[in-house]
């Protein structure tokens, strides 16, 4: 099975060539006008599991007598998305091995889409974005400590997003986008850079009921958090499934 960026990369190369073909064939008509304005996405609501691994990195050496907060399991969340802003919510209690660790992370995005060509059917721009993410493992031990993995974090990001118009009510969307910030102990203790990239694909079918319509959608993603403390140096990589309402 092809990767989400493979996949990304393979239609996005089909139809900059198909769009140049039908360039050279068909003049703009108001059919076509009627075509380009669908080429937005709409807003959505809905749920998602969140198939995730957070483990630390870096030498053994480093670890030694600190609490392990890795785990490796299903989250549950909410995700609400409109052309500008994202955010996202997911939690679970009873991870790792001993069933004792609690992951919660909450994210808040902005976005400021820039499009660099639009052809008959398809868009293509780059989404910048200011995002602010708080992730948070423990455990009941220590729970509310210094101990506890508590981040808040902040990005600025640039990437490329892909909108294919495959029918009048079905839409492909793709989005790369890597992330670079820095992140913050929720303590003060301790901080670093931070970096995450999120790929994702996922296809609208919309006004299926009046302005209501239907997302599913697959979500990669990989975050990096580079503290000076080495307790606190763990990656987060993930599988989302969406399910959603679009309106």
């Amino acid at each position: 099975m092809k990767s989400p960026a493979a996949l990304f990369c393979t239609l996005l190369l089909a139809l900059l060539l198909a769009d140049d073909l039908q360039a050279q064939m068909f003049s703009v008509s108001a059919g076509t006008q009627r075509q380009q304005l669908l080429l937005t996405t709409p807003s959505s609501a809905g749920t998602f599991l969140e198939f995730a691994d957070f483990s630390l990195f870096g030498s053994i050496a480093e670890h030694a007598n600190i609490p392990d907060y890795s785990f490796d399991g299903v989250l549950y969340g909410l995700y609400v998305r409109t052309p500008g802003l994202v955010f996202q919510l997911a939690d679970r209690t009873s991870l790792g091995p001993e069933e004792d660790i609690r992951a919660t992370f909450a994210s808040l995005g902005l976005l400021a889409p820039a499009t660099i060509r639009t052809g008959r059917t398809f868009r293509i721009g780059i989404p910048f974005g200011l995002s602010t993410d708080y992730t948070l493992v423990r455990t009941r031990q220590t729970a509310n400590t210094s101990a506890e993995f508590a981040q808040n974090s902040v990005y600025i990001s640039a990437g490329l997003d892909f909108l294919f118009q495959l029918t009048q009510r079905v839409q492909l969307h793709a989005v790369s986008q890597p992330s670079i910030g820095f992140t913050v102990g929720s303590y003060g203790a301790t901080g670093g850079a931070s970096y995450k990239l999120t790929q994702d694909v996922f296809f609208n079918v919309t006004q299926l009921a009046g302005i209501f319509g239907l997302q599913a959608g697959y979500t990669a993603a990989f975050y990096r958090f580079s503290n000076s403390d080495a307790e606190f140096r763990y990656d987060w990589s993930s599988h989302r499934l969406r399910l959603a309402l679009t309106f």
